[in-house]
């Protein structure tokens, strides 16, 4: 038997769970984007600010520098299946970057309802995405991850023991809240009937960072684009463990982020759901 966390059922076959999930996308992702949770998954983030500043004192090409009056948030990190069975793909938080510019907080555990949470206000913060390797993340995977990325001013943090967790480096992960706006269904199958979820597979499934984790992938969601709704958050632990401050190694590197537009074509656009207009927390 195959169980759909889903659909909250099991199938006897796979050609079963993907009719299912076909015939009820709808439903899913409007599950998904009504649910607010955020998981445990264990590895967080410390970030040494000063090597991170040292280290890209000089280098021109990369996509940010950095200095020693801004703090750097991760807040959401590409190709990185979740707990969800969501993974976000690069581009995704191009558009958020321009039209929630200037509109975002920094909040601890996404409360707004407790002043000390309010960790950092929109004037305070720029978003902006770059690709950092995901050994500043903590993370053994190789290569680079596009990742949405607060640059908040340091003394705009006025919560005193947070600001001193941030600048000792204690581990913390970051949780952005953000509304579906595009999402693909992708399923690993060789049936004709599911050719448009199988190419989305076949697409995205080689860039999953965490593949090795998981015994097998029958199908995922892809975030093709995400708005960042009214703030992100810091927490001890989020739903994506590629988060939170950057961890400096000797070896980390951020690159400029490349148009991949044209790499594979995307499926007909019949077969993309978008959604707005629901808020879900990562």
């Amino acid at each position: 038997m195959i169980k759909c966390k889903e659909l909250n059922k099991e199938f006897t076959t796979e050609k079963e769970l993907f009719t299912a999930l076909k015939e009820n996308e709808a439903l899913i992702f409007a599950q998904k984007k009504m649910e607010c949770k955020s998981i445990d998954k264990g590895n967080a983030i410390v970030l040494n600010q000063a090597e991170l500043c040292k280290n890209f004192e000089a280098d021109t090409e990369k996509a940010f520098k950095t200095d020693d009056n801004h703090y750097y948030i991760v807040v959401n990190s590409a190709n990185y299946l979740d707990s969800h069975k969501d993974v976000h793909v690069s581009g995704n938080w191009d558009k958020t970057v321009n039209d929630q510019q200037g509109k975002v907080y920094l909040l601890w555990g996404h409360e707004f309802g407790i002043t000390d949470n309010i960790l950092a206000f929109p004037n305070d913060i720029e978003m902006f995405t770059a690709n950092i390797k995901w050994s500043a993340l903590g993370k053994s995977y190789a290569g680079s991850t596009y990742s949405l990325i607060y640059k908040i001013k340091k003394d705009a943090v006025q919560n005193k023991k947070v600001k001193e967790w941030l600048d000792n480096g204690q581990p913390l992960q970051a949780s952005v809240r953000m509304i579906y706006i595009k999402l693909l269904s992708a399923f690993n199958t060789d049936d004709k009937d599911f050719a448009e979820q199988k190419a989305v597979y076949d697409k995205y499934y080689p860039l999953i960072a965490n593949k090795d984790e998981f015994e097998e992938i029958k199908y995922f969601w892809v975030v093709k684009e995400a708005q960042n709704k009214a703030e992100s958050s810091l927490l001890p632990y989020g739903s994506n463990s590629a988060t939170g401050r950057i961890e400096t190694k000797e070896d980390l590197e951020i690159e400029a982020v490349e148009d991949t537009s044209n790499e594979i074509p995307e499926p007909s656009i019949d077969t993309q759901t978008e959604q707005k207009n629901k808020v879900i927390i990562f």
